[in-house]
């Protein structure tokens, strides 16, 4: 989920940079040009996303760009609910964190901190990902003996329910 919300952020970013810049320098406009102290940052920060961009497989390009697709079919409700589930995430993310800091019992500064704060997100995604790949093999295993069952279940003849000998 979120690596969804951050590939999402990724393109609407992108897009609204891009529609931005096209606005501010569409010779038809109207408006005068605003300064502003993001302004200067745009270019700068589109660039920056429009390389981490590229830098994504052509599989995950297409990811991104499709869940920009569902998150433009999305009502404002909908994507009001999704914002704040992210949200109620990260805050579960940053408790966890913090839990194993002081679960660690270190006394780290602040540069320290953040790479253990690195660290633990990156062995728990690990970790994450190991146990579903775990739990999809399993449910696989599963899915195959019910499968078995079934199959023998209704493969064995049995005598039509309506038809009684007298």
């Amino acid at each position: 989920m979120v690596r969804f919300f951050v590939s999402l952020m990724l393109i609407v970013f992108s897009v609204a940079e891009s529609q931005a810049q096209l606005v501010s320098s569409s010779p038809t406009s109207s408006a005068a040009p605003q300064a502003s102290p993001s302004a200067s940052t745009s270019p700068s920060r589109f660039e920056l996303l429009r390389k981490a961009f590229d830098q994504l497989s052509p599989e995950q390009q297409e990811k991104v760009l499709l869940n920009l697709l569902r998150w433009q079919e999305l009502s404002q409700d909908e994507r009001e609910v999704l914002r704040q589930r992210e949200r109620v995430q990260r805050q579960k993310q940053e408790a966890s964190i913090n839990e194993a800091y002081q679960k660690s019992g270190l006394q780290l500064n602040d540069e320290q901190r953040a790479m253990f704060r690195k660290r633990y997100l990156q062995e728990r995604r690990r970790l994450e990902e190991q146990l579903a790949h775990e739990i999809q093999e399993k449910r696989q295993i599963g899915i195959a003996a019910i499968v078995e069952t079934l199959k023998k279940e209704f493969s064995s003849p049995r005598p039509a329910a309506g038809t009684t000998s007298h």
